[in-house]
């Protein structure tokens, strides 16, 4: 690679570092949306603002895990940290801790009680497509190998 390919890179990782910092700070201080103070949309207790709160700060923590994840998969296959089966493996891991980011921080699913039939319909969801698409890669392995 490149010199100025490299630069291009440290470039991009301060920018999304950058972009983290001020997500995170937005969310810290409350600043993302403020609801008005008397009205129809006026906050009545202390218990909707702390929920508010911890739903931002919730948020935000899965945002940066989210762009740290990210960043690392394109850093390792950008700059060839590891090669071949080591660096597909760790893509995988990455994209499977990103996945359960993405359950636990946007989509609110965890393992308490109330939550097992989200979580049963989403496991139920990725069998079928799983399904669907290990069909589809057999039927056309097996053409591939009939015309060859």
């Amino acid at each position: 690679m490149t010199t100025r390919g490299q630069y291009k890179g440290v470039i991009l990782l301060k920018a999304i570092a950058a972009a983290a910092l001020f997500g995170v700070a937005r969310a810290s201080t409350g600043a993302a949306k403020r609801e008005p103070e008397h009205g129809a949309g006026a906050c009545t207790g202390d218990d909707e603002r702390h929920s508010k709160r911890s739903d931002l700060v919730t948020y935000g923590v899965g945002y940066v895990l989210a762009l740290l994840l990210t960043g690392a998969a394109f850093a390792v296959v950008t700059w060839g940290w590891v090669t071949g089966a080591t660096a597909l493996t760790i893509v995988f891991g990455l994209a499977l801790i990103q996945a359960v980011v993405h359950f636990r921080c946007f989509l609110h699913i965890d393992l308490r009680r109330s939550h097992h039939d989200d979580l049963q319909l989403i496991l139920f969801s990725t069998l079928i497509v799983c399904l669907m698409v290990g069909g589809t890669l057999v039927v056309l392995l097996n053409l591939r190998m009939r015309m060859m």
